[in-house]
């Protein structure tokens, strides 16, 4: 091969690989801008779901105003206005007694109002309504507060409570909500104690644990 040939020979392969670094520059280019564009509708829904969030925080406020419910904001769970300072079960009892019955089914009742109003202004959010049971310890608290019958105890106060409304059809697996029942024992935030309310009776504050408790947390729909 002459040494013009062997110039000819190295400017065309020298021209290949030049065009085949600029293909795999030009994919990499379209690659990157993909990329950002997926990421910059990730923050753009990200934002927009915040705002939603925020939005909702504003709605969750006719619960808290219409004097039903009061809003306990350091553990995030609203406690029905008039069952507060009152014992909802008998000592060591599942079953909601049957004088506080009908103040229970009319709770269960604005509750599935308020969620069918949330969700016909939130088509893309799901709800999750935590209800938990309660337990009182004694005035000694002789019970530990991880004492496993005060789990069972009060998880079936709280099963109690979603079967009468249940049985008097107040349903809310039937819109997007899911229901957990839960039991807290002689365990969790926001206990009654002397400082937490106005009561009548402050002797034994604690016997006003015989109670149940909702929380009702959004969940956004994902669309990415």
């Amino acid at each position: 091969m002459s040494k013009k040939d062997k110039g000819d020979f190295f400017w065309v392969s020298y021209a290949d690989l030049m065009t085949t670094l600029f293909f795999v520059m030009l994919v990499l280019f379209v690659l990157t801008v993909v990329y950002l564009k997926l990421e910059q509708e990730k923050i753009v829904t990200t934002l927009e779901d915040l705002k939603k969030i925020v939005q909702l925080d504003e709605q969750f406020k006719p619960l808290e105003e219409d004097g039903d419910f009061i809003y306990l904001e350091e553990c995030k769970k609203f406690v029905a206005k008039n069952l507060r300072g009152i014992e909802v079960f008998d000592p060591g009892k599942a079953e909601v007694l049957d004088e506080h019955k009908e103040a229970t089914i009319a709770i269960g009742e604005k509750i599935k109002e308020f969620l069918n109003r949330l969700q016909n202004d939130n088509k893309d959010f799901s709800y999750l309504l935590v209800i938990e049971g309660n337990m009182a310890n004694t005035y000694d608290k002789r019970y530990s507060k991880d004492n496993a019958d005060g789990y069972k105890k009060s998880y079936e106060r709280a099963l109690a409570v979603y079967n009468l409304w249940l049985s008097n059809n107040i349903s809310f697996r039937k819109s997007n909500v899911e229901v957990l029942i839960s039991g807290s024992g002689y365990n969790g935030l926001c206990r009654e104690n002397k400082l937490s309310g106005d009561y009548k009776r402050t002797e034994d504050v604690e016997s006003y644990n015989k109670r149940f408790s909702i929380q009702i947390i959004p969940k956004v729909t994902n669309k990415i």
